[in-house]
This record gives C-alpha cells, structure tokens and sequence, in this order.
C-alpha cells in the first residue's frame, strides 16, 4: 500500500511525535506544532481515514491516536531518513573503545554499554563465532616416550590440547613429520570431515589416536560455540512509560532473560552489511510482540561473527536506532578483523 504525500507526511509526524511525547496525538496538536497548512477537520480526516487503513490506532482512554505496528513498519520502510553520527558522536563512542582493553571479551561487553546509554533500551550484543568450527592448524609435541600432547588451534581461534597415551614410543621428529602431513591434510575441516574408523585408509595406532581425539575435541568446539550475551540497558528500559504498568515490567524482565533473549533473536533476517529491524508483531509470541529489535550482524562474512543492536518498546526512535547500531557494528567489525587478522 501506498500513502498519499499528505498521509504520508501526517503519518510520519505522529510517529515523530508520539515517540518524543509518549502521549497520543491529536489534530489540533499537530497543527498547532507544524506548519500543515491544512485545518484542524482536514487533518482529523486524514487521520480518519490512516486509521481505517490501518497505519494509527485511536486508544480507549484517548482523543489523540497513536502509530500501529504497521504504521511503524511503513515509517522505517517508506519515510524514515536515516541520519549519519556526528563527528562528535563518533569520535566519544570510538574514545572510550580506544581505552579499552584490547580484549575481545572487554569489546563486546563496551558495545553493549554504549548502545544502551546512546539509545536508553535494552542492547545485546553475542560473542562472535564461525559459522562452522572447523581445524585451522594441529601440533604434536612430546612429554614422553608414550605421551604424546596434541595442541589444536580452531577457525575461531580458540586453543584446545589433550594427552595422548601411546604403547609404543614416539620421537618428536616423528611428530612433527605427523603434524605437517596431517595440517596439510585436515586444514579447513570440518569434524565430520576428518577420517575415521569407517575409512578405507589404514592408520597406525598414533595416527588414529590423533585422528580420533581432532573429531572428538571439533565436535565439543562445535557444541559450546552457542554465543553469550552481554546484555545492558535494562535500568534504561524500566524507566520507559511503558513498563510503568507491573505486568508490562514482569514480561519485559522475563523477555531480556540472557537465554530467552538470545533464542528471540530473528537471525534469519540479519544480513552483512545492512540494519535489519523487526517490529511489533513480526517478533516470535510472548512479549517480543510489544517490542521492537533493531539487529546487525557484525564481523567478517567467511570468519568470526556476531550479533548486535537493541530491544525496546515499538515507540522508540528507529533513525537514531538504526544509526547507533550501524557505526557500532562497522566498529566492532573493523576490530575483529585486526583480532582474527582477517581481511
């Protein structure tokens, strides 16, 4: 559907308005704030006529109407100018990155912080991971003449190592001859992609050992890559008029719960580069239903990868959302690079 130039741009002022205020909006308040050029009656009947269509709402306990989720959805989509950072603003948010500790951990945690104190919503952003846990390089070393360590480094850079009991003993030349085959070999696979007992290959006692324990130790890197959370804002959202009422509170507490929250997050509709946000009643049952998601997916598209951005009530103010939210991801994106040494 299509709005005409005059609901559109009446539209997008209750969307402005209601959001600043937090009040429903008339038609006299909105020619008494704007220069419409139109009457007080021409502007109730185009309000009229943007609630028969589905874009505002007239609550019971109002004169004034406020924007529906499809009217917020046609706002983002249609009307919304999305604005760029200040200088001012960019330069205060990559400060306090800049005197961070160069951790990883203390990045993720410092992106939550500064969505949620520039936006007054709730920001989660996840750890990033690899789409697959996959073998990136292997070591042999010997502790003894039977004991062997095995030291394997994965796609998302994390370290893992393991003893390996032998009957026969084992010279480090020989490991390490072992070691470059197998990295030849095995670089860039997946566990279910390295040999195993089924192979049509024969494999000597280490071989298989070593083999068995790489399966073993990408599958257990596989099932913890479940990202964490780090989840900020909550105060900030408390203090929104919507949670004024009890129940609202209960269920907006129980909607940023770190495991609930991470499972409501619509993944499938994040794409590299772009600003994807939910609103309403596009979001999973429950509370999310009240709320709106402004999402990103920072890092790099082959490599580590995450997800930011913010939860809040559908009357929040999406352009300055949307804004944060980008430059924040672009940030976070450039500072994986440099940590994973991607390009």
């Amino acid at each position: 559907m299509t709005l005409s130039d005059r609901r559109a741009r009446i539209l997008a002022l209750i969307v402005e308005d209601f959001v600043g205020t937090a009040f429903p909006v008339g038609s006299q308040s909105l020619v008494q704030r704007h220069t419409l050029g139109l009457s007080s009656a021409t502007v109730r009947n185009e309000m009229a006529a943007l609630e028969d269509q589905g874009m505002i709402s007239h609550p019971h306990t109002s004169a004034g109407r406020i924007p529906s989720h499809r009217g917020y959805r046609y706002y983002v989509h249609e009307l919304m100018n999305e604005r760029d950072l200040s200088l001012q603003e960019k330069v205060r948010i990559l400060h306090q990155f800049q005197q961070s500790a160069h951790e990883l951990e203390d990045w993720v945690s410092l992106a939550a912080s500064v969505l949620a104190q520039s936006l007054r919503n709730v920001s989660l952003v996840t750890e990033p991971r690899v789409g697959q846990v996959r073998l990136k390089q292997l070591q042999l070393v010997e502790v003894s003449e039977t004991r062997v360590l095995l030291i394997v480094v994965t796609s998302d850079a994390a370290v893992h190592q393991v003893s390996i009991e032998l009957e026969a003993p084992v010279t480090q030349e020989h490991l390490t001859r072992l070691s470059n085959r197998l990295n030849a070999e095995l670089a860039g696979k997946e566990a279910g992609q390295v040999p195993g007992a089924g192979s049509a290959q024969a494999f000597d006692e280490l071989e298989e050992a070593v083999l068995e324990r790489v399966r073993d130790l990408l599958r257990r890197a596989e099932e913890a890559k479940a990202s964490r959370a780090f989840i900020d804002g909550v105060r900030q959202m408390l203090r929104q008029p919507e949670f004024e009422d009890s129940d609202r509170m209960l269920d907006m507490l129980e909607a940023v719960e770190e495991r609930q929250l991470r499972e409501a997050i619509p993944s499938q509709e994040l794409t590299p580069g772009a600003v994807a946000v939910v609103i309403g009643d596009e979001n999973r049952e429950g509370p999310y239903q009240d709320m709106s998601f402004v999402l990103a997916r920072y890092g790099t598209p082959a490599g580590a990868s995450g997800v930011l951005g913010i939860l809040g009530p559908t009357r929040m103010d999406y352009a300055d959302a949307v804004s944060h939210v980008r430059y924040v991801s672009d940030v976070l994106t450039e500072l994986i690079r440099e940590f994973y040494g991607e390009q």
